[in-house]
């Protein structure tokens, strides 16, 4: 590997400090040296929060492995809570590793999640409204889709896919192609929300689930009845109540990590 190679895929202030970590990996122990290069680049922040991984086509070039060999390494970054991964988009470093290091960066996060939920509260509620008016039969199975894979996922599931794949479909159904490409602008704050919510304990999590199952539902059931008026309604009421949840523990956060 030559360092034409590594411009190709780091930027310039990346790779003056990934250069002395990334090396190729010994072949009696492929998996375990990717995964200790990787988790040792991120536990060290030289991988930030947030921070999107370079595709498994350059991670096989980086490390001299082959893409099974990466994938394995990622699955176990992502079983330790090191990264997770965006359907379609690729793996980020993980929030919990900003949460364990720094006692400042929660507030920050948690107005960034505010933010976004203020600018979907100024769009959502009116991709709901365009959605019972112009939804077709099957815009409507893609919610109802989205619906009952939210109602049943488990912990072991990952809440962001599904919860994201809802309002996206939502957004889809308002046949307003500016409404979906919204959500994409602000996904990260959305799944940061949702995987902050998961650095806490599980207490109170089946209540929550339930709340946010009945939100959904009666956006479901409006936009099914192609009534738009009470569409917004529950889309804004539902937005209302996901900022009550995120201030309610928001105090918590930021005390379980240091920071009050």
């Amino acid at each position: 590997m030559n360092n034409e190679e590594r411009n190709n895929i780091l930027t310039a202030k990346q790779e003056h400090h990934l250069e002395p970590v990334i090396r190729p990996a010994q072949q009696r122990t492929l998996g375990d040296a990717v995964y200790e290069s990787l988790s040792e680049l991120i536990r060290t922040g030289e991988l930030s929060a947030g921070q999107k991984l370079p595709a498994e086509v350059e991670l096989c070039r980086f490390f001299d492995v082959s893409r099974p060999v990466v994938r394995r390494a990622l699955a176990r970054c992502r079983e330790d809570g090191l990264v997770i991964s965006r359907k379609g988009s690729g793996s980020y470093v993980s929030m919990d590793v900003a949460l364990a290091s720094s006692s400042e960066e929660p507030q920050r996060q948690l107005n960034n999640i505010l933010y976004a939920l203020e600018f979907r509260r100024s769009t959502e509620p009116q991709a709901a409204y365009y959605a019972a008016l112009r939804r077709l039969p099957e815009a409507l199975e893609e919610i109802a889709s989205a619906l009952d894979a939210f109602r049943h996922f488990d912990l072991g599931a990952s809440r962001q896919r599904v919860d994201m794949a809802f309002h996206q479909a939502v957004a889809k159904a308002s046949c307003n192609d500016h409404y979906l490409h919204s959500l994409s602008i602000i996904s990260y704050d959305i799944d940061l929300d949702i995987h902050l919510a998961s650095h806490l304990s599980q207490l109170g999590h089946a209540e929550r689930k339930a709340a946010i199952d009945s939100e959904h539902q009666r956006i479901y059931q409006a936009i099914a009845e192609q009534d738009p008026d009470a569409a917004f309604q529950a889309m804004r009421r539902h937005l209302d109540h996901a900022q009550l949840r995120i201030l309610a523990r928001s105090q918590e956060i930021i005390r379980r990590t240091g920071g009050g």
